[in-house]
């Protein structure tokens, strides 16, 4: 679903396309191999929740953050971030997930992965990206 949203924001800002319009993106992203269900989801969500960037801040990475993403990992990140997918918490979440289970530097896979997670709630209403350090155990707990 998240390579729909990101296709059909693009398509918004490349070419001026209503993202209100749904029935003119179906024949195309279904040529695509896309079925309708997943394009009314993509749709659906985009009506509820995308909201257009904000301009004026722009997030810099440190170079241990850049430590942690690929090359290819944070060009996705910054992609998001500059189609108003990914907010600035998304961000910090992002990193800290990445900082705190030292899974070694996360590729656009990764980020696409726990992007999906953070944007569609697929943790079914919970925090949206639990995280947290079990003290008893010290173990990180996703």
């Amino acid at each position: 679903m998240l390579n729909i949203v990101v296709e059909l924001v693009e398509k918004h800002y490349r070419e001026g396309v209503s993202l209100g319009d749904g029935e003119a993106f179906h024949t195309e992203l279904a040529g695509k191999g896309y079925t309708p269900e997943e394009i009314d989801r993509a749709l659906s969500w985009i009506a509820r929740k995308f909201k257009a960037p904000r301009s004026g801040s722009l997030r810099i990475f440190s170079p241990f953050e850049k430590s942690e993403l690929t090359t290819d990992g944070h060009g996705v990140l910054l992609k998001l971030r500059n189609l108003g997918l990914l907010s600035d918490e998304h961000i910090e979440l992002i990193m800290a997930r990445s900082i705190l289970l030292g899974e070694g530097p996360i590729d656009a896979e990764g980020i696409r992965s726990i992007a999906t997670v953070l944007l569609f709630d697929l943790k079914e209403g919970s925090s949206g990206f639990s995280l947290y350090i079990d003290t008893g155990t010290d173990q990180i707990v996703n």
